[in-house]
């Protein structure tokens, strides 16, 4: 089941799709995941966690709340094999929220960011790993100088 996209970011901001408004960020709920909560050992998901955060979204949505999701960088982030297990941890998030129309996007770490934004990018590969199955999502940054379809924090 693939979500039709409700927001877009121009220029660094959230616009919503339907009328072209500007979004206050500020009123959007953030929800922080630890990866230590998300992903046990490697590859392994705490899916009652999981679960849980699908409720709350759908609690959201029954309420036209929407939310960033916030992945938390709380273990070693260094090595190519972490970055693959840590974007696989935010893309099996994606999967067991695929259907709540309340997330905007994931907020994106600067373990993420720091090394810019190029094709060959640890970014880039977050987004497209996380865009084949989840095109809906906006991404966010604290970082200055970000691609135009980013926003900024």
């Amino acid at each position: 089941m693939k979500l039709e996209p409700l927001f877009v970011a121009k220029e660094n901001k959230l616009y919503k799709i339907e009328d072209n408004s500007l979004v206050n960020i500020e009123e959007l709920k953030r929800i922080e995941l630890p990866w230590s909560k998300v992903e046990l050992e490697e590859e392994s998901y705490n899916e009652e966690l999981l679960a849980n955060l699908r409720e709350e979204l759908k609690s959201l949505e029954n309420q036209n709340i929407f939310a960033i999701l916030i992945p938390v960088v709380d273990k070693a982030l260094e090595t190519p094999e972490q970055f693959e297990l840590f974007i696989n941890a935010c893309n099996h998030t994606a999967r067991r929220v695929k259907d709540c129309v309340s997330v905007v996007g994931f907020e994106l770490p600067q373990e993420i960011t720091k090394q810019g934004f190029a094709e060959d990018s640890i970014f880039q590969n977050f987004v497209d790993v996380l865009s084949k199955k989840h095109a809906q999502y906006v991404y966010f940054s604290k970082q200055n100088n970000l691609p135009s379809e980013l926003v900024q924090l």
